[in-house]
């Protein structure tokens, strides 16, 4: 195994620890959960393939942590994790439109082609995160069936209603059009090296605003902390 690899599984192993402690605190679950996770997709790529990764290690460290609570404190405590995954999937989104807005300004190596596959990206997301809560349902299935149940009603609720991912999706992608398609070129980039690379640069962007959204957290939380102290 490569050390890239074997860093990548002790990262997957440490968020999934991370999100099991939160939810066994039962302190704040939904916004702490939000800023493990922001936390951790500004560390990476942010690609689809990465979010998916991610929103698997969080379902599952949700459910272990919430094994430790009474059947009904299961469901609770496990549907304000999803609640703090879903949060940041929209954090995830709103950072992505950001790359987007700041990338068109160059137009000589941004088109309304590049545009499009970010937007067919992002509208893979909320199939994604629905798909993953039906997967580890799955396999929590025998092991805990509190955790199996919550999971897909969760995902069948979603699936039935939309989620707030697919509205964010569709709020962003309706948004990017209007802005951006009349002014951006139909040049198509130079092959599929090009295309890749504007597509790797746009999801290494994002990670970074996302990284600005998890400090101005943090700043939050430690106002937060510091004001009850002195109270």
């Amino acid at each position: 195994m490569s050390k890239a690899k074997s860093d990548t599984n002790k990262h997957r192993d440490n968020l999934e620890g991370d999100i099991k402690e939160a939810v066994e605190a039962d302190k704040d679950i939904r916004e702490t959960v939000r800023c493990i996770i922001l936390k951790a997709l500004s560390e990476c790529k942010l690609d689809l393939n990465e979010l998916s990764q991610i929103a698997s290690c969080v379902i599952k460290g949700a459910g272990l942590g919430a094994v430790i609570h009474s059947r009904d404190g299961q469901s609770h405590q496990l549907t304000k994790a999803v609640a703090g995954l879903e949060d940041a999937l929209c954090s995830a989104v709103e950072a992505s439109k950001l790359a987007v807005e700041e990338a068109s300004s160059h137009v000589n190596t941004f088109s309304k082609q590049d545009l499009q596959r970010t937007i067919n990206d992002l509208s893979e997301l909320e199939a994604m995160y629905l798909e993953t809560l039906k997967d580890v349902a799955k396999e929590a299935n025998e092991a805990n069936e509190a955790v199996s149940v919550t999971l897909n009603d969760l995902a069948r609720h979603g699936r039935v209603s939309g989620t707030a991912v697919g509205q964010k999706v569709t709020e962003v992608s309706t948004l990017l059009n209007q802005q951006l398609t009349e002014r951006l070129s139909d040049t198509v980039a130079a092959g599929v090296d090009s295309a890749a690379k504007v597509t790797r640069n746009l999801a290494y962007a994002a990670a970074g605003f996302l990284d600005a959204f998890a400090q101005k957290l943090d700043e939050k939380s430690t106002s937060n902390s510091n004001s009850n102290k002195s109270q």
